[in-house]
């Protein structure tokens, strides 16, 4: 069990040490949650009930649409994590429409934003809906368009 701090105002830590929004993402779209609410002395006073961060209904939904890992051209059916097509830390929602799966077993879902520099783009419900793109080359209206962080600008040589 890894304890993530997640105060109201200032990064989230484990053990004293700030996370990276990246890295608070990718714990967050697996984990089970168990809010300890926390008096003026931190001392712990409530605890609340444990649910994880997607539901079990609406994760079996999205792995039954669709069926394997949706990197284009992997047919992996296992070791499938469901990827947030725009992050959550990008204003990204829990909405099927955002949501696909995506492998551990090839190391797709860490390739993918917001810890990895490739993005997912389309519609998930489509069965080849989903297009591979390096974050890098999006053009500001496709960030726009897909609720992404802009591009860094490029540097003209």
């Amino acid at each position: 069990m890894l304890v993530v701090h997640v105060p109201m105002e200032g990064p989230a830590t484990v053990a004293g040490i700030p996370l990276p929004d990246a890295k608070l993402e990718q714990l967050r779209a697996n984990a089970t949650i168990e809010p300890v609410l926390i008096d003026e002395r931190c001392a712990p006073f409530a605890v609340g009930r444990r649910f994880t961060a997607l539901s079990p209904k609406l994760t079996r939904s999205i792995r039954l649409r669709d069926g394997h890992c949706r990197w284009p051209g992997c047919d992996v059916r296992h070791g499938l994590e469901i990827h947030h097509l725009v992050p959550r830390s990008h204003g990204g929602t829990d909405e099927p429409a955002n949501l696909a799966t995506v492998c551990t077993v090839a190391h797709h879902h860490e390739q993918l934003i917001p810890h990895g520099p490739y993005t997912l783009l389309g519609n998930p419900n489509q069965p080849d809906g989903l297009t591979l793109t390096l974050s890098a080359e999006l053009t500001p209206d496709q960030a726009r368009e897909y609720g992404l962080p802009p591009p860094p600008p490029r540097r003209r040589e």
